[in-house]
């Protein structure tokens, strides 16, 4: 953090000052550091080493799984991490116990909560935990968090990673392995004796590769768990194992095979109990009303082709074994979407139990056309027909199939990053660079695609597998800037999945965010500038989306409820925070809190009407601020993190707001009295840009971190910065996009 451009390496030093230049090295390096991420299929197999909340930490309750334990009784917990980069985070670990990363010990016996800053490396980083039961507690909780968050597992903003496994077979899963319980062989230790106990080095700790291993202590074999389990008939779908006795009901197995075009034969062959049916491609091949066996050739053009049996439950049992061979009798059925290192039963995924509210015989069950067998997919849950949903599964004990999205930028719901992605399209479509716009399209549709699909999974495991930020909309910051990009996709793509998501943001924030008394939108203990682009550029763009006034007049109405509020009339500036219970704001016009408001205007005023009643006082509000802002700026051409103070940082990101905004403004004709004073303001800025903020490979510095909220304005100075945040990089690509309108518009004007 707090990052400085070296001396002689900014982005104007090496020649570059064309704003069309700055988007291609800016957009360059944000692809370099944000590579674009497939969701991942993955096994997910149940452990008591889990999170209980999104941001929370990973919980271990030994006492509980093992309720006979007594003091001085040990067990280990491992996981392994991957990092895009290399990485500082803070571990933060609770407990009684000893850490190990990548084989260094980084804590002896520590004891309550203890933070500990590490350097993760690139690639997969090893964790080995150490836990005794220190008489009253056995178990620990740890968080991973990026340094300005140390108590909040990081997810997304700025950086990612989870546990997963280490044993060969589980590999890329989610979660911690654990092994014990290593007894005390003299039972019960004191509070002298645990530190002792501590220092006994067990095999977990002194095998390099001990995770596929057995270990025998004390005359008991202790193993690793989870322990991959395929039971005494492995290939066999055994339904009644994996979603028990229901009297009516039917299940659905799921496979495909990659044909070769040689004009061999392709065999499906499949033994089961119970009526089936099969289809292949989605044609019907096989119909048995009873148990029995089935040889079917099934094409081999030169494509993926994909299976799906419906297995019915009866007397006789319920459910099938399959196999797909070619002419040498080689299985070829795979699941190539499944990322797992698993040798066995992962050639199939399953759905079910599926049934009707009233009881049906076998045959009518059979027949009934539920919806998996229409459409299969993995990015959706299915309606069973008994008033709830399903999801995939394998053919292991308590094993799911989950979607993840990796990374910290792509396909990530936090609203910082959806305006690097605003800014990244803007660039995109103005340089017409396709492959960058269709890395920000992807990004919103992968996250609307799986938007039901992760509601359904958090209340599964209580924590979603991927855009975890989306699934508490009580406030704005989840609503408003994903909001506008939503519609910025759905206006591209017309996909109606995106409207879906649409829907259900207008309706949080127009119904369910908190409101003051004269219905401005607030967070119940506080109201923040930043909230006023968390709403009403949404809310703008859907009133032009769906021809609704009520949107527009939503906007306005915001606009002059948080002016109440927070403008200070004697600096011409918005305060950051304003405290309902006081009835009083803090008064401290921090820099990207005006930027928000600034910015927000100048996206209300894109979309208002001309006719509507409330345009003209919304451009005298813009113009009053803009004249505000522009006798705040520093003699760089910079402004300062908190406006009014010279001797607060020169900050990026309300820089470039101010830049883009000031630029927007004088291309539409929305200055009437300081039109000049803009123009200057929004030159040297930019300038300033140049010359302080960018260095020559496209790095963006000097952007303050998100903030959370004070009455004091010193913590605004102690609010670090950091290279390359998002809350900087899509706004100074949206500055040089209106840059280079301006410059445009200027030369179509003289040459008219």
């Amino acid at each position: 953090m707090n990052e400085r451009m070296e001396p002689g390496s900014s982005i104007s030093e090496a020649g570059v000052t064309e704003p069309a230049d700055v988007l291609r090295l800016v957009t360059g390096r944000m692809l370099e550091t944000r590579p674009k991420h497939a969701v991942r299929l993955r096994p997910y197999t149940e452990v008591p080493i889990r999170q209980s909340s999104p941001f929370g930490p990973y919980q271990a309750d030994f006492a509980s799984l093992w309720p006979d334990s007594s003091a001085g009784d040990l067990a280990y917990a491992a996981a392994r991490f991957h990092a895009d980069r290399e990485q500082e985070v803070v571990v933060t670990i609770i407990g009684a116990v000893k850490l190990w990363i990548d084989g260094r010990e980084l804590l002896s016996f520590s004891r309550g909560t203890t933070a500990v800053s590490v350097r993760m490396k690139r690639g997969w980083n090893a964790m080995l935990i150490k836990c005794i039961h220190d008489g009253q507690d056995w178990g620990f909780g740890i968080t991973i968090g990026f340094p300005r968050y140390p108590t909040m597992w990081a997810k997304d903003y700025l950086f990612s990673t989870r546990p997963t496994f280490p044993q060969s077979e589980l590999l890329g899963e989610e979660g911690f392995a654990y092994i014990g319980p290593f007894r005390s062989p003299r039972g019960p230790c004191n509070e002298r004796q645990l530190a002792d106990r501590m220092e006994v080095k067990l095999q977990p700790e002194t095998d390099p590769a001990p995770f596929d291993k057995s270990c025998r202590y004390e005359g008991e074999l202790l193993e690793w768990q989870p322990k991959p389990c395929f039971g005494d008939r492995p290939e066999y779908a055994d339904f009644c194992r994996l979603y028990g006795s229901t009297s009516s009901a039917c299940a659905f197995g799921v496979t495909g095979y990659q044909g070769s075009g040689d004009g061999g034969e392709l065999k499906l062959r499949m033994t089961h109990e119970g009526p089936a049916k099969i289809w292949v491609n989605g044609i019907a091949v096989y119909r048995a009303i009873q148990s029995g066996e089935a040889e079917i050739t099934v094409p081999n053009k030169n494509a993926r082709h994909e299976v799906c049996v419906k297995s019915v439950r009866s007397e006789q049992g319920w459910g099938f074994t399959a196999f797909i061979t070619n002419g040498k009798g080689e299985r070829i059925e795979s699941l190539p979407y499944l990322d797992t290192r698993r040798s066995r039963n992962v050639e199939w995924a399953y759905i079910g139990p599926f049934g009707l509210p009233e009881p049906q015989t076998a045959v009518e069950l059979l027949d009934y056309p539920f919806d998996v067998e229409r459409n299969v997919a993995f990015d959706r849950t299915y309606p069973t027909g008994q008033g709830n949903l399903a999801y995939w599964r394998l053919n292991a004990p308590a094993t799911s199939i989950r979607p993840y999205m990796d990374g910290f930028f792509f396909g990530q719901w936090f609203y910082a990053i959806q305006l690097g992605l605003y800014g990244l399209l803007a660039s995109a479509e103005w340089t017409d660079n396709q492959e960058q716009r269709s890395y920000v399209l992807e990004s919103m549709s992968v996250m609307a695609r799986y938007f039901d699909y992760a509601h359904w999974d958090k209340e599964r495991y209580d924590v979603s597998s991927l855009i975890p930020r989306a699934l508490e909309l009580q406030e704005l910051d989840p609503c408003g800037i994903p909001g506008l990009m939503m519609i910025e996709a759905y206006c591209r793509l017309d996909d109606p999945r995106i409207m879906s998501v649409i829907t259900k943001l207008a309706d949080t924030v127009m119904n369910r965010v908190p409101r003051l008394e004269d219905g401005t939108l607030f967070r119940v203990e506080t109201m923040w500038a930043d909230d006023l682009f968390m709403s009403c550029p949404f809310l703008a763009r859907l009133g032009s989306l769906t021809e609704d006034a009520s949107y527009f007049d939503e906007a306005v109405r915001q606009v002059e409820g948080f002016r109440r509020r927070l403008w200070m009339a004697d600096k011409r500036l918005f305060s950051h925070i304003y405290f309902p219970a006081d009835h009083e704001a803090n008064r401290v016009p921090w820099g990207r809190g005006n930027g928000w408001i600034l910015f927000a205007l100048t996206e209300i005023l894109l979309y208002l009407p001309p006719e509507h009643p409330g345009r003209e006082t919304l451009r005298g509000r813009f113009e009053e601020l803009a004249a505000g802002v522009a006798a705040q700026q520093g003699d760089t051409g910079m402004w300062h993190q908190v406006l009014d103070e010279p001797d607060s940082y020169e900050e990026t990101s309300c820089t470039a707001m101010f830049v883009l905004s000031l630029a927007r403004g004088l291309r539409l004709g929305w200055f009437r009295e300081c039109k000049d004073t803009a123009m200057e303001a929004m030159l040297r800025g930019w300038t300033a840009l140049l010359e302080r903020c960018i260095d020559r490979h496209g790095n963006v510095y000097g952007v303050c971190l998100g903030s959370g909220c004070a009455r004091d304005k010193a913590y605004y100075f102690d609010i670090p910065t950091y290279i390359n945040d998002d809350h900087g990089t899509g706004v100074v690509l949206l500055a040089a996009v209106e840059m280079e309108k301006l410059r445009m518009h200027e030369t179509d004007r003289r040459n008219r």
